[in-house]
Formats: structure tokens, C-alpha cells, sequence
């Protein structure tokens, strides 16, 4: 496959237009043109189609883009990597969702910083969705994510440890600290998560596992802080995972409500590419510590 074409299709695909992409490569619209087509007949299939003043994907077109993205931020990887290499300079690029970065890795990643003062780490948050595209388009190293489903044909994941997950509300409420049915939880006014949140898809699960329905919708919040301290300020019942609101428990903020015959938790992962074939000597390092995180 021409390389060259694929460059400026990935440009094109990216900026969304011919004169966009023509402009940032110092390109005339005709050689862009010219380089999108023989690339379609390179290949045997119409990539780009007009859509107004700009162009749309073909199904086609969107995969070879994707494709031709990872390609080049691989190759972009490896400039970095070798400028590293030859500097005996190190980076790492780490990408997390909120739980694993916020309540889990902190403690392991000052631990290896001070271990290895020389390597830099570079840390970006997201969701689990976004958490996966940036290891496949080889833009971090690897990443972190806290699931109960995980499958990703280009991808590999480590299971770390177990997650527990709890009902918690504010302690005046009639259920802190009552043991009660997933039915009884249908009735009550709940805080949902965003959609897209692994931690709304687990609690749908559950209440679906077991044919309850689900709980009356009092507040949807972006944010599983923004949630707990909603209920700590008196409203309504979450879902959320232990190592966030186990000091808030302690301390009186906040009580939990216990399920009968639910052992309720999700799994923190480390997701990585199949074909990195050498393991990160921070997973390593992550690993020989794990009993300090169980």
C-alpha cells in the first residue's frame, strides 16, 4: 500500500475536507485528489464520498482510517522511542479511568517515581472506552480500567484485584445500615452515573440479574465524587466502589445499605496491546506489590 496516500487519505479523513488537508500538508486540492484516488484503486473500494462543503467515510473509508491512524501514531512511538534510547532518557504514558487513577495507583506510581527519578510519567484520564482507543492508537504505553466485561480482539487484559461495590447512604436514612432485598432498592430515589459509565452498567446489571427493576431515577450526575457527596449532603442512595467512601463510612458521613445474597464488585484490569510482546517494568513493578492493594 502507497504510504505517501495513505498519509494525506488520514489527513483528509481526520480534518475533514480536501482543502483542510491540502492547506496543512502545503498540498494543491488537485494532488490531494489525485493521491485519494489512487489509493481507491489501489485498494478497489470507494473511501470518501461529498457531504456538502466537506466529505463523509465510507464504512470502508472509516476502517482504513482508524487503521492508518494506529499506523502512524506506532510510527510516531517508535521516533520517540528511539530519540529516548539514544538520549538514555525513559517516558511512560499511562492511561487511566477515574477509580484506578483516583483511589488505586496513586501510592504505586510515587513508589516508582522515587524508585526511578529519571523516568518520566505522563498519566491521562478518561472513560473505559477512551481508555482503550488511546492503547490501541499506540498513543500511551498502556492503561488501567475497572470493568466487569472486557473483550477486545487487539487487546490483552491483566486482571490486578477485585473491586467491592457498595449501596451507601447518608446515615439518617431508614436503610444505613439495613440489610434488604434488591427489590427493595427499586423503590428508592438513586443517583445514576452518566451514560457510559462503567459503574451505571454494573448497577443495570445487577438489577437485572436479578429481575428487579431498576431504581426510581432522583439525580443522573457526571462523576462518582459529585455523586457521593450528594448523598453525604442528605439525598437519595449510589452505587459506589469501596476504597471511595470507606474513610466517609468510618468517619459517620455516610452509611452502607447491605444486599442479601450480593457480592457486588467489579475488576481493575491493565489493558495492553497483543502485540507488545516485552512487559513494562512498571506492570512488573505494579505486580510485586499487589499485595498491598488486596
Amino acid at each position: 500500500m502507497n504510504l505517501h496516500a495513505l498519509r494525506i487519505f488520514t489527513k483528509v479523513a481526520k480534518l475533514g475536507g480536501i482543502t483542510a488537508a491540502a492547506n496543512s500538508m502545503l498540498l494543491s486540492q488537485p494532488a490531494v485528489t489525485i493521491q485519494i484516488r489512487k489509493l481507491e484503486n489501489e485498494i478497489g473500494a470507494k473511501l470518501i464520498e461529498g457531504k456538502g462543503r466537506g466529505i463523509q467515510l465510507t464504512p470502508e473509508g472509516k476502517f482504513l482510517y482508524e487503521q492508518g491512524m494506529r499506523l502512524f501514531y506506532l510510527e510516531a512511538q517508535i521516533d520517540e522511542k528511539l530519540d529516548k534510547f539514544l538520549a538514555k532518557a525513559d517516558k511512560i504514558h499511562i492511561a487511566s479511568s477515574y477509580i484506578p487513577i483516583n483511589y488505586i495507583l496513586p501510592p504505586i506510581i510515587a513508589k516508582y517515581k522515587l524508585a526511578h527519578p529519571h523516568i518520566e510519567i505522563f498519566v491521562s484520564l478518561g472513560n473505559v472506552q477512551s481508555v482503550e482507543e488511546q492503547v490501541l492508537n499506540y498513543e500511551v504505553d498502556f492503561g488501567f480500567v475497572v470493568q466487569s466485561k472486557i473483550g477486545h480482539t487487539d487487546l490483552q487484559f491483566e486482571k490486578v484485584l477485585d473491586i467491592p461495590f457498595w449501596f451507601i447512604v447518608h446515615p439518617s436514612h431508614p436503610l444505613a445500615n439495613q440489610t434488604v432485598t434488591m427489590y427493595e432498592l427499586s423503590n428508592e430515589d438513586f443517583i445514576y452515573r452518566e451514560r457510559g459509565s462503567s459503574t451505571l452498567d454494573l448497577l443495570e446489571s445487577i438489577f437485572y440479574t436479578f429481575n428487579a427493576p431498576l431504581p426510581k431515577l432522583g439525580l443522573q450526575m457526571q462523576g462518582l465524587h459529585e455523586s457521593i457527596k450528594v448523598v453525604e449532603s442528605g439525598y437519595g442512595m449510589t452505587l459506589a466502589p469501596s476504597y471511595s467512601v470507606s474513610e466517609s463510612i468510618t468517619s459517620g458521613k455516610l452509611a452502607q445499605v447491605y444486599i442479601e445474597q450480593a457480592n457486588i464488585q467489579q475488576s481493575l484490569f491493565i489493558c495492553s496491546r497483543k502485540s507488545d510482546l516485552a512487559e513494562q517494568p512498571f506492570i512488573q513493578f505494579l505486580n510485586t506489590h499487589l499485595h498491598k492493594l488486596k
